[in-house]
């Protein structure tokens, strides 16, 4: 199966091919349509703009995860370019290529100082992409983590200034070094400002996720003009006729958003006479250099071109059942306007909403836009694992749609049923269970009792000998579906997860490898997309919250797509609720430092060790 894996921080250099995608840089318009998309996003003015939640039904993938390439680490070589949309702002600087430089030895670990003692500056904001962050004050081939583009993390104002950067190396509070040729003090620096949002780190989800409702949305690289929307979404015209009424509505409303923030009017001079040439020009571009022919737009009379005998419709135009069959590769558009179309049940996080000639948009984190009348915000999962306290070393969890609490009264009296469990409900238990004919019950702290066969609960094994009598380690059990986190012998956090399916068919066997490994890197997010086996479509999730890599492609990760905690869901990673994602990723080390996006383990900042067995 080919897969790729994105990824916020640089592209590996010698680690080959991989699954999870970073963000990467959509490619450029031609200048003169470059000129037109400028005008055309002033107008664009960022709202916070709410979207209608809808329910969302439990997907049938997961997130790409697996017996797949590894991710990149430490040794990551470089991209370059812009992810940004907002093109009236300079590129951000393009990434050092160290993957010829020397490993260096990593000093020892700042004083974190006093934790209640707020800082108060200098700052460091990030430029590129994913800033760097080196053990050392050189560009070397290990690096420590990374800081996504518009984050900000506390710095010494001094820089130390090198040969191979002439900017000087910034110390970090929290220990590194940034090289100042990708990063500023100028905090107010429009590079910084208009950079990626900084992520909710105290929201359930570090940024609003939307779902794809159908084949071929565009992920346009810049806000279209009117004449590009109806050239690039057809269907757009046939709304426009069967549901004018429902569709002036929705305009009504959009104006009035868009109006409460639109900048002035010397700043939206010729907007649309602009967009419409902007158009034209990015079609002829296109039409010359683009790796795709332009689309057919319209003669003067208002006839279609003469363009020859009708093409094959495209692969989101065709019926399912006809045979649709795409990879991810040929998703991509870099014609010059679109970046690239999306199959339906893809997601893209959500940077921030807007409004733009009577329609609402949404500005991904990869610096795409997208038309939110296609999309919707899915309901996130609410559950929550258990902190272990001294009353109880086990945790159960409920798994059963419609299931009760029993009360067992004396020994071999049968079970009352005393009221209704939600499920998903975690619970500690006292160790005692009872059998009463064939079906075995486990009491509860609460006083009421579990049947067996509404759920699940943690059954963990010994603190391996690698581990200190105080160090943190995480034990999974993929047969029981849960998670129990321990400090040397002490459980303290119990959760429920789901573990990747298991098919004897061999291109759809995604189970979950068993061993011991310690966490190699976290990302607050990153993104996860792959081309499903044959015959299924493809995948993409933009910014999966809470991803910590223990082997290759396997890792911890937050899952908001589905509710199908407790059962195997995944492509071989293990997916935990987004709060229980977060708890443990807030726990286990290494640490992210204030402001980092991502952070490597390394021998100063060893890994939490994650055993996983049957």
């Amino acid at each position: 199966m080919h897969n790729r894996r994105r990824f916020a921080e640089p592209r590996p250099g010698s680690r080959g091919g991989n699954q999870t995608r970073q963000g990467n840089a959509p490619k450029r318009r031609s200048s003169a349509s470059s000129a037109g998309s400028k005008r055309a996003t002033a107008m664009g003015a960022v709202l916070g703009v709410a979207v209608g939640a809808g329910a969302l039904g439990a997907v049938a993938w997961a997130s790409g995860c697996g017996n797949q390439d590894p991710p990149p680490g430490p040794s990551a070589a470089a991209t370059s370019g812009s992810t940004d949309p907002f093109s009236s702002l300079p590129p951000p600087p393009a990434m050092p290529d160290d993957s010829n430089a020397p490993v260096v030895a990593e000093p020892d670990l700042p004083d974190a100082g006093a934790p209640e003692t707020p800082y108060e500056g200098p700052w460091l904001g990030a430029l590129a992409q994913a800033t760097p962050i080196y053990p050392t004050a050189r560009f070397s081939r290990n690096r420590l983590g990374y800081i996504r583009r518009g984050g900000k993390v506390p710095v010494t104002d001094k820089p130390i200034r090198t040969a191979s950067c002439k900017q000087g190396f910034y110390p970090l509070v929290d220990g590194g070094y940034v090289c100042g040729k990708y990063a500023t003090l100028k905090i107010d620096d429009p590079r910084v400002k208009m950079g990626v949002k900084a992520p909710d780190l105290e929201a359930l989800l570090p940024y609003k996720y939307a779902y794809n409702l159908k084949h071929g949305t565009p992920l346009y690289l810049s806000v279209p003009s009117r004449d590009e929307m109806l050239v690039y979404e057809p269907y757009l015209a046939d709304k426009k006729r069967k549901k004018k009424t429902k569709k002036q509505q929705r305009e009504d409303a959009e104006k009035e958003a868009e109006q409460a923030d639109r900048p002035r009017p010397a700043a939206a001079t010729g907007g649309t006479a602009a967009a419409t040439a902007s158009a034209s020009a990015s079609a002829s571009a296109r039409s010359d250099g683009g790796s795709r022919p332009a689309p057919s737009v319209g003669n003067d009379d208002g006839g279609l071109a003469d363009a020859g005998p009708p093409p094959d419709k495209p692969w989101w135009q065709k019926n399912r059942d006809g045979g649709l069959n795409v990879t991810l590769a040929e998703l991509e558009e870099g014609d010059g306007t679109l970046s690239r179309r999306m199959v339906k049940g893809f997601f893209i996080a959500v940077d921030r909403t807007f409004g733009w000639n009577n329609r609402l948009w949404y500005k991904t984190t990869e610096g795409l836009i997208a038309p939110t009348d296609r999309m919707i915000i899915p309901k996130t999962p609410q559950l929550k694992g258990l902190v272990v306290t001294s009353e109880f070393s086990q945790v159960g969890f409920i798994r059963a749609a419609k299931a009760r609490k029993y009360d067992l009264g004396d020994e071999g009296k049968a079970p009352k049923r005393t009221g209704k469990v939600a499920r998903f409900t975690a619970v500690g238990l006292t160790g005692e269970t009872r059998l009463h004919e064939k079906r075995r019950y486990r009491e509860t702290v609460d006083g009421w009792w579990m049947r067996d066969r509404d759920g699940t609960w943690t059954d963990t094994g010994p603190r391996p000998s690698e581990v200190a009598d105080d160090e943190k380690w995480v034990d999974v059990n993929l047969s029981r579906k849960t998670l129990m986190a321990f400090v040397g012998d002490r459980p303290v956090f119990g959760a429920l997860i789901s573990p990747g399916k298991r098919s004897k068919v061999k291109k759809r066997d995604h189970r979950t490898k068993t061993g011991k490994w310690r966490v190699r890197e976290k990302h607050i997010t990153t993104t996860m997309d792959g081309d499903g086996p044959s015959g299924d479509l493809p995948y993409s999730i933009q910014d999966v919250p809470y991803v910590q890599y223990y082997d290759g492609s396997y890792a911890l990760h937050g899952a908001f797509w589905h509710h199908n905690f407790g059962r195997e869901q995944s492509h071989g990673c293990i997916n935990l609720s987004p709060a229980d994602a977060k708890h443990l990723f807030q726990w286990t080390d290494p640490p992210l430092p204030r402001g980092w996006h991502g952070v490597w383990s390394s021998t100063k900042r060893k890994g939490t060790l994650i055993v996983v067995h049957e």
